[in-house]
């Protein structure tokens, strides 16, 4: 699959700049780089905006449900941004796009691309893997050997997975 034809973020060098219309905005920062990331940001927010910073190591469960609870309060004018490692932008991302955020409304920056999250579309689990798109990785659910496609979903957050043998369909 040619890079024209792909659902993979293409993620600029450059970081973002905080929105100047914003009237409040939440950084979220995603290991010591991403979070190097959010306090710049926080220092270039216009004067006189509300800023929150949440600073994690990694998008975990209880770091998406944080992140969760500030969409729901949430009024017009909100930003969210995102930055760290890609499978950690990608999970926030995910979870404030089925939250209804739309992506004028979020601005990321990613530090690494390393680390992939995977989706089985066999079991619905998600691995994480330093596997390259187009390499493979054993899913965590279901042990099947999944191929690393070059999509992925906005709402799982994830690259899809796919069998990489055939024999396995069976």
């Amino acid at each position: 699959m040619g890079a024209e034809h792909t659902s993979v973020p293409r993620w600029g060098s450059e970081w973002p700049a905080p929105d100047p219309s914003a009237r409040t905005v939440l950084l979220v920062g995603f290991g010591a780089r991403g979070c190097a990331i959010t306090a710049a940001w926080a220092a270039d927010v216009p004067a006189g905006r509300p800023v929150e910073v949440l600073a994690a190591d990694d998008a975990d469960e209880s770091v998406l449900a944080v992140l969760t609870a500030r969409i729901a309060g949430a009024r017009v004018g909100w930003r969210l941004m995102l930055a760290g490692p890609e499978d950690d932008v990608l999970a926030a991302r995910a979870v404030a796009l089925r939250a209804g955020v739309l992506d004028a409304e979020i601005r990321c920056a990613v530090t690494s691309t390393d680390r992939k999250r995977v989706y089985c579309p066999h079991c619905r689990a998600t691995t994480t893997t330093t596997a390259p798109v187009a390499g493979e990785t054993p899913c965590e659910g279901c042990a099947r050997r999944l191929h690393v496609y070059a999509h992925v979903s906005r709402r799982a957050g994830a690259y899809l997975g796919f069998m990489a043998d055939a024999e396995e369909v069976a």
